[in-house]
Parts: structure tokens; sequence; C-alpha cells
């Protein structure tokens, strides 16, 4: 039989791993639950909140233990979160021990090597295919193609010097607008509105502010509420950008 130590540090893991990389509050408590009654846990006690985790298990009337696990920083990785999600499914179902499951979720945890060509991509036809959806030609798929690949290649290194979430969405939005804005001066039947509306999709916090409506429903509303603050700064410090160039751009600096 495992260690409880060692299921402690399963459960943890596993539930830890899916508030990192964008997964729901409700999806990490219900992943410790499961994994507990898998490992023959008779009591859990967990709440799940977008900066931590607080857990309890009681083993006997007089004995528990409980711990406590800080999430740092959040990002989105549904691939890692399908990977801790098929671990749970097995330790559940009693087809992994939590010696098993806890090296296998720290092989989820490892670094990978970014594909940050692929991201780069997918960015610029997003914000080119958006462009277009909002009323702006060829011209405009063009710039907007720039300026998505552009955009998404400066953000990469700013999440790696750990700069805080809210400016990196502010330098985002100050660069695609004046990337558009340069644009204008390249090609003079640039529309600015559709390039700038289309470049900005990429950047929407769209994750997570369904996850705070999920989790408002579900009735967790302290994560609900905390997620949708974040959701909302996201998008005031992006607008906050996108106005500072304007304004600047407007009074003087062509």
């Amino acid at each position: 039989m495992d260690s409880i130590t060692t299921t402690l540090d399963a459960v943890c893991l596993a539930s830890q791993l899916i508030l990192e990389n964008g997964g729901e509050t409700y999806r990490a408590e219900e992943t410790v639950e499961r994994m507990c009654q898998g490992l023959g846990i008779p009591r859990v006690d967990v709440m799940a909140l977008p900066t931590g985790l607080m857990l309890t298990l009681t083993l006997e009337e007089d004995n528990t233990l409980t711990r406590l696990v800080r999430v740092h920083s959040r990002s989105i990785d549904l691939n890692r979160i399908d990977e801790c999600n098929n671990i749970s499914r097995k330790v559940a179902s009693g087809n992994m021990t939590a010696d098993e499951a806890l090296k296998a979720l720290r092989r989820i945890k490892q670094p990978r090597k970014e594909k940050r060509f692929l991201l780069i991509a997918a960015s610029a036809v997003t914000a080119a295919s958006f462009t277009v959806m909002l009323g702006g030609g060829w011209t405009d798929f063009g710039v907007s193609f720039f300026c998505g690949a552009l955009v998404q290649w400066v953000l990469t290194p700013l999440g790696k010097m750990k700069i805080p979430p809210l400016i990196s969405s502010m330098i985002a939005g100050a660069l695609t607008t004046l990337l558009a804005l340069l644009g204008t001066l390249i090609v003079d039947s640039v529309n600015i509105e559709p390039v700038i509306s289309g470049a900005i999709m990429p950047l929407l916090p769209g994750l997570a502010t369904t996850n705070a409506m999920r989790d408002t429903i579900r009735g967790d509303l302290v994560s609900g509420g905390a997620r949708l603050g974040e959701a909302i700064l996201s998008v005031m410090m992006l607008a906050a950008g996108i106005g500072l160039t304007l304004s600047m751009w407007g009074g003087g600096l062509r």
C-alpha cells in the first residue's frame, strides 16, 4: 500500500497542475476527491482557488493531514490538463497506484520545449481571420497577420521574464496598435479599425472568462469572482495600451 505522504503528494500535484494550466477549480477539487476515493481515503475536504489549494485528509477520527499548496503562475495548456485527467481516472478505477501517479505527474510538470513557430503562426492566422470577419479586406488581412505574428513573438520571452500578466497585456495592446498604425504609413488603403480589432482577438482572455462563468454557475463564487476580475483587468490593460498608443500617435508622434 502506498504511504499516506505519497498519496498526499500525488493528489496535490494533480490538482496544482490543473490550476496552473487553465483548468476550472471544480475540476481540481473533483480530481482530488476521485483520486482519494480510488486510493482508499475515507474522507477528504478540499477547497481550490485560482491561486491555491487547501486539502485535508481524514484517515481516522483523530488522525488528519492538511496541506496548503500555492499556485504562483497560471497559463493555458489543455494537453497537460487532459493528461492529468487520464491519470486521475486510472487512479480512481484502481488501475494506478499513488506512487505511479506521482511519477507520471512529475513527468507532466517538467518543462517542455515550446513549439514557438506553431504558436506564432496560429496567432497570426487567427488575427488575420478575425480582421476579415470584422469587415477588413485583403490588405488588412496581411497587416493583421503580421501584427498577430510579431506580437506573439514578443510575448513569448516576456512570459519567461516573469513580467506580470497585466503589464504584458498592456504592452501587447500598445504594440499591436503601433504596428497597425505603421501599416497605414506603408499602405494607404489599410483600414485601422478591423486590423486592430482582429489583431487583439488572440490576446483576449476568453478561457478565463468561460471558467469564471462555469465556476460561478456551480456556486464557487470566490473563484468565479476572482477569475472574472482577472479577465476584466486584463481587457482593461489591453484597452489602455491601445488607447495610449492611439492618443500619442494622434498627439504628434506621426
